[in-house]
């Protein structure tokens, strides 16, 4: 009925179960400190965590004169953090606030959004996150 390799693998199972649970590690105080404090500093390094260090400004869908005029022209105070074929991404220092502008194209659509950090040093920590979810959510409302 069980083969050879099934056996082995019935007797497995049950081995390493017995082992983990015995072990003095996992019952330890160090241990159970870790597992009581991990998910607040999960949490508080989580992007969705990051609500209150952002806003969302305003969104707006751009004419095709305005998406030509700011590919043409654009504002000289803003530094260019991420271009690529439908995704923009400009940042500016204010006095109190780093503002994140982002402009998503389609065929049919700019879709320009304005994001507000409370400081550089927020932008920095969750600027990978943030392009990424860009990258990926398109923010274009059809």
């Amino acid at each position: 009925m069980f083969h050879g390799r099934n056996l082995s693998k019935l007797l497995l199972l049950p081995t390493l179960l017995s082992l983990t649970t015995s072990c003095t590690i996992y019952r330890s105080d160090g241990r159970n400190k870790f597992e009581s404090e991990a998910p607040a500093k999960v949490a508080n390094q989580n992007f969705v965590g990051a609500h209150s260090s952002f806003q969302l400004i305003q969104c707006q869908k751009e004419t095709h004169l305005q998406t030509w005029l700011q590919e043409e022209f654009p504002k000289q105070n803003y530094t260019l953090v991420i271009s690529d074929n439908d995704l923009e991404i400009w940042s500016l220092q204010k006095e109190e606030t780093f503002e994140v502008r982002v402009r998503q194209k389609n065929e049919e659509a700019t879709q320009s959004c304005t994001y507000e950090f409370a400081d550089e040093k927020t932008w920095n920590h969750f600027q990978e996150q943030f392009i990424f979810e860009m990258r990926n959510n398109l923010i274009i409302n059809e």
